[in-house]
């Protein structure tokens, strides 16, 4: 047995952590930080698709794409919904966007699709979703520096300039130095904005130096026996090292990496929204599960005409269309919808779980 006073001289050296969760520590865990191995599931589910023959005539690309789009991307776009249009506070107050401006964006859809320009629109998308994707990351980010009281300026800059150059520096190695046309499936094919190599180089430098910093500024914070941010810390660790994972180890083709960037984000806001159901509507029962099987149902039915778009391209890709400026309204309007400071009703409702709580900062057991 190890000597109490041994025991009591080790336990002085762990660190005082503030844990304060947006829902609950397993909630949090399962559905913000720890749903990055959704990506590595899709990675793993590409490459054995690549040895075994599944349906779609063993096509990896395709099989991985569908399972992602049809169970995860769209359902998540659905999602969208019960907040923009279910919830008639939000409809009251942005009506023109939720109704002529969702509108317009679907004419548009068509009218690009005339001009041939779908892959444009695609390749579109996917840059678009990406800075959407970032920018909810950093979300969770700040609402658990908030729930933790972790404002210290100095805090502030390194995380915002530790995540976002991390976050950039992957999304470049991905997306720069690209002469040839980028390969969405097969002969459906678009040009890329080439982006200097550059910006891989300046921006891996700059995070090498932030996050130097942010370990040191850490270290520091220990020493002073000063609170650590503790889900901050894992989400951090779990985000930047997924992107670095997907943009500088593996090398997909585009449908692939799509799916490995977004099957995070896709879990993360699932669980965000189903605790937006759960408070909008306490009075029906199971909410957030008739919410996700209605959003599964609508899944299947568009990921099924995205995959018949991408094989036939032809009047599929038309009735597609709406779905895919669904998704660019998708990426607008969340930026909108969620602004705490603009919409006071949120608050309370999001973060109602965490505000009765007892102690904030406790050390991590041995």
């Amino acid at each position: 047995m190890v000597p109490l006073a041994k025991t009591q001289a080790f336990k002085q050296w762990l660190p005082l952590v503030s844990d304060r969760w947006i829902v609950s520590q397993r909630y949090d865990l399962v559905f913000f930080i720890g749903s990055f191995v959704f990506t590595l599931l899709f990675w793993g589910l590409y490459q054995i698709a690549n040895q075994f023959h599944f349906f779609l005539q063993g096509d990896s690309i395709l099989i991985t794409y569908f399972v992602f789009s049809a169970l995860l991307d769209h359902p998540h776009i659905f999602q969208t919904f019960s907040r923009t249009h279910g919830d008639l506070v939000e409809f009251k107050r942005h009506k023109f966007i939720h109704t002529v401006g969702l509108g317009g964006l679907i004419a548009g859809g068509f009218l690009l699709t005339s001009l041939k320009l779908e892959a444009e629109l695609i390749v579109f998308a996917s840059l678009f979703g990406s800075y959407h994707i970032i920018r909810q990351h950093y979300g969770f980010l700040k609402a658990y520096k908030n729930l933790n009281r972790d404002r210290k300026r100095l805090d502030d800059w390194l995380d915002f300039g530790t995540f976002y150059s991390g976050m950039f520096a992957c999304f470049f190695n991905d997306y720069s130095g690209i002469e040839a046309p980028i390969v969405i499936y097969k002969d459906f094919q678009c040009n890329f904005p080439n982006i200097p190599s550059i910006f891989v180089e300046i921006t891996w430098a700059i995070f090498l130096g932030l996050l130097t910093l942010f370990v040191l500024r850490q270290l520091v914070s220990w020493w002073r026996k000063e609170p650590l941010n503790l889900p901050k810390l894992l989400l951090m660790l779990a985000v930047l090292s997924t992107h670095y994972f997907i943009f500088f180890v593996t090398t997909t083709p585009f449908l692939v990496a799509e799916a490995l960037e977004t099957a995070y984000h896709d879990v993360q806001y699932h669980g965000w929204m189903m605790q937006h159901q759960t408070k909008q509507f306490p009075a029906v029962n199971h909410v957030a599960i008739k919410g996700l099987a209605i959003a599964l149902l609508y899944g299947i039915v568009v990921g099924w005409i995205e995959l018949k778009g991408l094989l036939y391209q032809d009047v599929w890709m038309w009735l597609f269309m709406p779905f895919t400026m669904i998704i660019i309204y998708h990426y607008y309007v969340d930026g909108i919808i969620w602004k705490f400071s603009s919409q006071p009703e949120l608050r309370p409702m999001q973060f109602a779980a965490t505000t009765t709580e007892g102690k904030t900062q406790t050390k991590i057991s041995a």
